[in-house]
């Protein structure tokens, strides 16, 4: 990667460069907002004639404008930085885009084997590619001890695995990408095994797995690429595998409070929908869960104080139960309960509520739970959804709503 790329010297210098090449030439950016808009400015070069010349304006405006990482925030017109920066709940506008998910680029880490990664991404139809990549400590910006990289239709439809040496691409690894929905979450899994990576796509593993080809104790740095056109990831989590008889311990597993922990930030405690829940849809969420939280909880509100549907998590000590119920902005109804299936503290639960016919289904970590919840007031009403994340590092860490 020249230099001179990375500050934009030449017209033709970025529109002839690899996606790969020209992420790497701008992750001195810290906003993938920049990264993701160049990649916009150089389709424009390539494709569209009538659009070309004000994309040349733009480049060299860009060239001008983009010196630093501080120049980086203010290079792009009509777009803002959407990378958690601030405290939860500091700003005073609710989110319908989900923009608040998106996490930062780099999460330091020390991995070992028996140590699995959880991932989740929000897919949006036309992104070239998105990836995950394991970063060597010898060099944290150029060695990818791993390389997970995701090129959905019409590019391939396929994984691709790889290693890079601070070198040079080394031999692919190839698998079957599964068919992407736009608009919909997707959790990867990667699980660090004794010789080899192996890798989830929600509860499917792929075909092939990954051997190991540079010490996996050398991996410093987690890093990600969103992809384009409103792609992200919006969760990032890593802990020992179940199966694991001696757990590293938190110091092993992150060099911060917030590493050891999970590394993505809890989400805004509102959204407003931009459209109408409908029969057939569903909502997906995701929990960090820490022991001694009280209780958790989302809600399908009307407005503010009209609870449509109220999904109240009570761990063990206070009851290991689910509680559902209704509030039309006076007093709560009638209760309808279910067991909580046990928790583990520092795991992640998966939650999906399914929107029926006439009632609400949810499962909990792929399982339905003993009761249904019928409507009391109708699905259509439902304006907004909201989260109440508990106490102790308790934090809903994704929320979404899609077909």
């Amino acid at each position: 990667m020249s230099k001179s790329l990375t500050y934009f010297s030449t017209v033709e210098e970025v529109s002839s460069t690899s996606d790969e090449d020209l992420r790497e030439g701008f992750g001195f950016l810290s906003p993938d907002t920049v990264v993701n808009y160049v990649m916009e400015l150089r389709k424009k070069l390539r494709f569209t004639e009538e659009s070309k010349e004000a994309a040349e304006s733009e480049v060299g405006r860009l060239r001008r404008l983009v010196k630093d990482k501080e120049a980086s925030t203010s290079a792009v017109p009509n777009l803002t930085y959407t990378g958690y920066s601030q405290e939860p709940g500091s700003s005073n506008q609710a989110s319908n885009s989900l923009d608040n998910n998106k996490i930062n680029n780099l999460h330091f880490v020390k991995l070992l084997p028996g140590i699995e990664i959880h991932a989740t991404f929000l897919f949006k139809k036309g992104t070239e590619k998105f990836n995950l990549n394991l970063m060597s400590e010898k060099d944290s910006q150029k060695f990818y001890t791993f390389h997970l990289d995701f090129r959905p239709y019409p590019l391939g439809n396929v994984i691709v695995m790889n290693t890079n040496p601070a070198k040079s691409w080394e031999r692919e690894i190839r698998a079957e990408l599964p068919q992407l929905v736009n608009g919909r979450m997707y959790n990867v899994t990667v699980l660090c095994e004794d010789k080899q990576f192996r890798v989830k796509i929600n509860d499917n593993y792929i075909e092939n797995t990954f051997p190991y080809r540079y010490p996996l104790q050398d991996v410093a740095v987690i890093k990600l690429n969103h992809g384009s056109l409103g792609n992200k990831w919006v969760s990032l989590t890593w802990q020992p595998t179940k199966a694991t008889q001696n757990p590293p311990s938190s110091a092993e597993v992150g060099n911060s409070k917030e590493a050891a922990s999970c590394g993505s930030p809890p989400i805004k405690n509102s959204i407003n929908l931009d459209t109408k829940l409908q029969p057939g849809m569903k909502i997906s969420a995701r929990a960090f869960f820490k022991k001694g939280t009280k209780k958790f909880t989302i809600n399908l509100l009307k407005n503010t104080g009209f609870y449509i549907f109220h999904l109240d998590f009570r761990p063990y000590p206070h009851g290991n139960v689910i509680v559902m119920n209704t509030n039309p902005s006076k007093s709560w109804e009638k209760e309808i309960r279910a067991e909580l299936p046990p928790l583990t503290d520092g795991e992640i639960m998966d939650v999906v509520i399914e929107c029926g016919k006439d009632k609400f289904k949810v499962k909990v970590n792929g399982n339905y739970i003993g009761n249904v919840f019928p409507y009391r007031y109708p699905l259509g009403d439902v304006k907004m959804l909201s989260v109440a994340h508990g106490s102790n590092g308790n934090k809903w860490i994704a929320l979404d709503y899609h077909e």
